[in-house]
């Protein structure tokens, strides 16, 4: 198969890229790169563990003088989040990512790119792969279904952990050095109840409801810039239009992934037939008025509304009432500011899918906080919005926050070494996203060491989305700098 990015630089890391690009990947299917990984490993003669989330675990021993230096841990994620554009035709269990240069960005046609965290697999690989660069002993840390709430980093062994300094590189820029993140929770709402027959149809209209087009994004990084969640819309749709409660879901789906900000709804409305000529006119003036609110954040936004053939069932409209305030009352965007700038998100809520199950209607949102306390408060009002609503509720999958350690003298050797090899010196960084690092440096302490960590990332934009793109010579700058750090490193 001839290889899309031969002529990329370097060839090593895009070779790698490229390799990993073939491979099935989404969260909860990483078998086939687990897989690759370790073969990768044994055929170089490397020592490999795998654990049974099948966590891939590699370590290199340190080049000739280098033996004395302390070790130093690569930590990436091999599985990415796996969407694509209406329409387009992938199967992600077996068909490659269909890359594609675009100038000075690599992208895929019509899917999400998988650079996230593609990049951190293709340089580590590259980095075992060397045999000329001086490195301390390394150890090279690759975790599954982070995406789906760092399933893989939270059932990793904390033994199996060994090293002083860890560079995390699940970072989707260069300009700065990531000293800290968020912590996350995934929460669960079930509206119970069976979809009932439609009496008197000859007296019932079905509305079909459909909002696409809205910009989407990262539901941490791009939290803070107010962009329209697609599933809270469709909530305030409904509601404006149906003021009496009279209104039954026969159908709503919404959002395709937890931690994407949802750009696409749909639901089929079922009214008595006055109420549904009045939604119908009142639809035109509203749709106008929320274009006109998002029409910086969201401009490509389109709403719209047909009559569409009646159902012969929907839900009830106590189920329909319970979803529609759920979809009004779970906490969602930007909850609190992590600086008096307001530059930073401290908390956040993204509402990220609705769909149907066959018992009910599942709403599944994603909880960001930089702060322990603010983290515990809004799972407090999770629960008490399920209590009010009648709906079954859980979260699961908690992790804590990377709270920023100003005695750790690592940040600052990176620091020193980034401006004598950049000529600049870059400022350290707190983002409202949630990488492992956290974890990892929670699992040691618990074990009584120290683990010092920073976040290093190349320039990847849109993550989470078919519009994710990187910029290709970040990634080589992002090996160039890494190769100084081991060499320099103390």
């Amino acid at each position: 198969m001839e290889r899309i990015l031969k002529d990329l630089k370097p060839e090593n890391v895009f070779f790698f890229f490229e390799e990993i690009s073939r491979i099935p990947r989404n969260s909860g299917d990483e078998q086939a790169v687990s897989d690759y990984l370790v073969e990768f490993a044994k055929k170089r003669g490397l020592k490999v563990q795998r654990d049974a989330a099948l966590n891939v675990v590699i370590d290199k021993p340190a080049s000739p003088g280098y033996e004395n230096r302390p070790k130093v841990i690569l930590q990436g994620h091999m599985d990415m989040v796996c969407v694509k554009n209406p329409g387009v035709e992938h199967d992600f269990k077996k068909d490659p990512i269909p890359l594609v240069i675009d100038g000075e960005f690599l992208r895929a046609d019509g899917t999400s790119l998988g650079a996230d965290d593609g990049n951190a697999v293709a340089l580590c690989l590259a980095i075992l792969d060397n045999e000329e660069a001086p490195h301390p002993a390394l150890q090279v840390i690759l975790t599954t279904m982070e995406e789906i709430g760092c399933r893989g980093a939270q059932a990793l062994d904390a033994s199996m952990v060994d090293g002083k300094y860890l560079i995390g590189l699940d970072y989707s820029q260069d300009t700065n050095i990531l000293v800290s993140c968020a912590g996350s929770t995934t929460h669960f709402f079930r509206v119970r109840g069976e979809k009932e027959a439609i009496e008197e149809q000859n007296k019932k209209k079905a509305l079909l409801l459909k909002i696409g087009g809205l910009t989407s994004g990262h539901s941490g990084i791009e939290i803070i810039k107010g962009r329209a969640n697609a599933n809270r819309l469709l909530g305030e749709i409904v509601s404006a239009l149906d003021p009496n409660g009279l209104a039954r879901f026969a159908k709503i789906t919404g959002g395709d992934k937890k931690n994407v900000i949802p750009f696409w709804a749909e639901a089929v409305v079922v009214l008595p037939m006055a109420e549904a000529k009045e939604a119908k006119a009142a639809f035109e003036k509203l749709s106008e008025e929320i274009k006109r609110e998002y029409r910086e954040t969201d401009p490509n936004m389109t709403l719209h509304m047909c009559e569409t053939e009646l159902p012969t069932l929907a839900w009830s409209k106590e189920t329909t009432q319970a979803v529609l305030a759920l979809l009004d009352l779970i906490p969602n965007g930007l909850q609190n500011y992590l600086d008096t700038e307001r530059t930073l998100t401290k908390c956040s809520g993204n509402l990220g899918i609705v769909h149907e199950t066959e018992d009910g209607i599942e709403l599944i949102s994603m909880v960001r906080s930089n702060s322990e306390y603010e983290h515990d408060q809004i799972i407090r009002r999770m629960s008490r919005v399920a209590a009010l609503t009648g709906a079954g509720y859980h979260n699961e999958g908690r992790t804590p926050a990377w709270e920023y350690d100003k005695k750790a003298g690592f940040p600052g050797q990176i620091q020193d070494i980034w401006e004598r090899e950049r000529g600049s010196r870059p400022p350290l960084n707190i983002i409202h996203a949630e990488v492992e690092t956290g974890l990892f440096v929670g699992k040691v302490k618990a074990q009584g060491r120290t683990l010092e960590a920073v976040n290093l990332g190349i320039r990847n934009y849109d993550v989470h989305t078919p519009r994710e793109r990187l910029e290709i010579a970040s990634l080589g700058r992002a090996y160039a700098l890494l190769l100084k750090v081991l060499e320099q490193i103390q």
